[in-house]
């Protein structure tokens, strides 16, 4: 129970700043003042015809109060004029005095308010001690205070004035409504406005914990917004990037292809055989790269299909491994292969049978093409003689594949830009490696594909690492 109390904060109350909470005050308090300034009218005038004088005055000094109270809070809506040259930063600074003074205003405007209704009230049930109304209507002040003043400020006024009213009323056993007010009066009377007041009590809290949830909910909408924004953004400026990157790429190989032409039409260049094959590595290099970008532009749809079967992969790895170890063999690279057994095998023809460990579900041709732009990286930017490891192991029953090769490195900075479609390291973006900077990118989605990962490290042979893990079987 003393928890529950604990959770529910019956007293804890925070005033802002926040412009949408303070005109939620404003307008409260100025209903609530228009409906005070209404009530007290059609009562002066009631009492006046009814011969009530008494009562009548009490009515038009209450609302002479309430008046000047309504005045003195529409006054202070209004804001401070600001020139149209005004900075936003100057503009800012008078902006929120002026808020806090609004802030001022209404907090003390309430208190006056309140202040005038106990008084009023008190005045109405002395005055009219011999009618039944004029108790009734002290049952209505805890739902004006309370909302007026909070629950911490109108707890506090609300006990002084039926501390009072209390007193007062025990005061005149015998006396009120011609005598017939007594102790069973007095209890009901209690008993009624304690309802009353929980009952006003437990509203405002109930109102103001709404009120607190939906700004809660709407600062996380808020937040939801500005980032689906910013994620649009994001992708719009990706976007705008590769159709520039894959402008420039189809450019170049054009570009050469269109000036060779020229020159052989116009006699400048011979053509020769040399001057034929020439043209004709580079009609290859842009089909490479048109042939890139499709599958670059296929690669979100790529997913595991009826292809994928449950393989062994120390027994899949050598057979792709094959024909990149005898070009790096030409290359003079050296390619490996280790388990964690610590079995190695540079060759297909000295490697053992090891028994199947390493399972894993994959679908062997989109892996195997994974893998091969991944070795491709390698062998095309190692400098001879080096060396490239390709290490399978296991770690939380996930299969791990290592690929590390000799120098030369890349910077930390620009491991994770690795695999972005058409990133090149060299900032001239030059073929004479021959390649378009889409191969680890192709690398990576169909890894993901397989619900895997793969990422880039510094290599200890000095230069890259790329660590793919697996779900294992």
């Amino acid at each position: 129970m003393f928890q529950f109390l604990r959770d529910i904060r019956l007293f804890s109350e925070t005033e802002s700043l926040n412009g949408i909470a303070l005109k939620r005050r404003q307008l409260v308090l100025n209903g609530l003042l228009l409906t005070i300034i209404l009530l007290l009218s059609v009562f002066a005038i009631y009492n006046q015809l009814r011969g009530m004088g008494q009562i009548a005055a009490l009515d038009l000094c209450a609302l002479a109060a309430c008046l000047f109270a309504y005045i003195r809070l529409h006054l202070s809506n209004r804001s401070p004029r600001q020139t149209v040259d005004t900075d936003d930063r100057q503009a800012a600074a008078p902006d929120k005095q002026h808020k806090a003074a609004q802030l001022r205003i209404l907090k003390s405007t309430s208190l006056l308010v309140s202040l005038i209704l106990m008084l009023f009230l008190w005045a109405l049930a002395y005055q009219g001690q011999a009618e039944n109304f004029s108790l009734i209507w002290t049952f209505f002040l805890p739902v004006f205070v309370f909302m007026l003043n909070g629950r911490l400020l109108g707890s506090a006024l609300v006990a002084v004035f039926y501390l009072v009213l209390f007193t007062l009323a025990f005061s005149q056993l015998g006396q009120w409504q011609d005598g017939d007010w007594n102790l069973v009066s007095l209890t009901r009377f209690v008993l009624a406005s304690l309802v009353m007041v929980f009952t006003c009590f437990f509203s405002e809290l109930t109102l103001s914990r709404a009120y607190i949830e939906v700004q809660k909910s709407h600062s996380e909408t808020e937040q939801l917004l500005q980032e689906r924004n910013r994620l649009m953004l994001t992708t719009l400026a990706k976007q705008e990037k590769l159709l520039s990157d894959v402008s420039h790429e189809l450019r170049t190989p054009l570009s050469a292809l269109r000036l060779r032409l020229e020159a052989m039409k116009d006699g400048i260049m011979v053509p020769s055989g040399d001057n034929m094959a020439t043209l004709l590595k580079q009609v290859d290099q842009l089909q490479t790269l048109i042939s890139d970008i499709t599958t670059a532009s296929k690669l979100s749809q790529i997913t595991l299909d009826a292809n994928a079967t449950e393989v062994a992969l120390e027994r899949f790895l050598p057979g792709v491994l094959a024909p990149f170890q005898q070009r790096a063999a030409g290359l003079g690279l050296t390619l490996m292969f280790i388990q964690d057994t610590g079995t190695t095998t540079k060759s297909r023809e000295n490697r053992s049978e090891p028994q199947p460990t390493f399972r894993a579900r994959l679908d062997e041709a989109s892996f195997a093409m994974a893998l091969g732009k991944v070795l491709e990286n390698c062998l095309r930017y190692t400098e001879a003689p080096g060396s490239i490891s390709v290490r399978l192991s296991t770690e939380d029953k996930r299969v791990c594949i290592s690929i590390e090769d000799s120098a030369p490195g890349v910077e930390d900075a620009s491991h994770p830009q690795l695999f972005e479609p058409l990133f090149r390291l060299d900032s001239s973006r030059s073929r004479d490696t021959g390649g378009a900077g889409l191969g680890l990118s192709v690398a990576k989605s169909i890894i993901v594909a397989h619900q895997g990962s793969i990422c880039a490290s510094k290599s200890p042979l000095g230069g890259l690492g790329i660590l793919i893990s697996l779900p294992a079987i």
